[in-house]
């Protein structure tokens, strides 16, 4: 199972560099000063001493900050958590971590991440001995190692920014806010 899905990941990332090149030739993306990202989602972890070595989902979520050295290299700091609650089970898993994110193309929204820093885990779980309730609780910590691809999506928070970058190129997908600042409604279409 963990070769199917490690060949499924290395498949989808080849997929993402040979669609991503054809894209990236045509997009501006600027990077410079400061910048800030997050997400969350869902995700499972793997091999858990805790689910007897079974995978189990959990919600996730992600916050990144740094800066920017070159257009293509930027530097921060990232703080990543896994939760669930399963089968009595609370398992938490987080890392704080150094991140690089390198775009192979300047002008590109596609990334390759690294980074390295401190990882920890938690397990806790109730046990019961007749009228009396016990919390147990493991928790685990070490070295922690990230990495990832991705692509970036771009913001604008008004129209005339917004018209800007569409006049700059290489925009596929637009989704448009009819309450903006400095147009509302049917005034956006105008």
């Amino acid at each position: 199972m963990k070769r199917h899905l490690v060949s499924s990941i290395i498949s989808a990332a080849a997929l993402l560099l040979v669609a991503a090149a054809p894209a990236e030739a045509q997009r501006t993306a600027e990077h410079k000063g400061y910048w800030i990202s997050f997400g969350f989602g869902g995700g499972s972890a793997f091999g858990d001493e805790a689910f007897s070595g079974d995978s189990k989902f959990g919600g996730t979520g992600f916050l990144r900050m740094g800066g920017s050295v070159s257009q293509q290299l930027l530097l921060g700091g990232e703080t990543i958590g896994w939760g669930t609650d399963q089968d009595g089970v609370q398992i938490g898993r987080g890392a704080l971590l150094f991140t690089a994110l390198y775009y192979p193309s300047p002008k590109g929204g596609f990334y390759v991440k690294g980074g390295a820093g401190f990882a920890g885990r938690t397990a806790e779980w109730e046990v019961r001995v007749g009228d009396l309730t016990a919390t147990v609780t493991d928790d685990q910590g070490g070295v922690g190692l990230g990495a990832g691809l991705g692509y970036d999506l771009q913001v604008a928070d008004r129209l005339a920014s917004g018209l800007e970058r569409l006049a700059g190129g290489g925009v596929e997908v637009v989704l448009l806010d009819l309450v903006l600042p400095d147009s509302q409604e049917l005034d956006t279409f105008v």
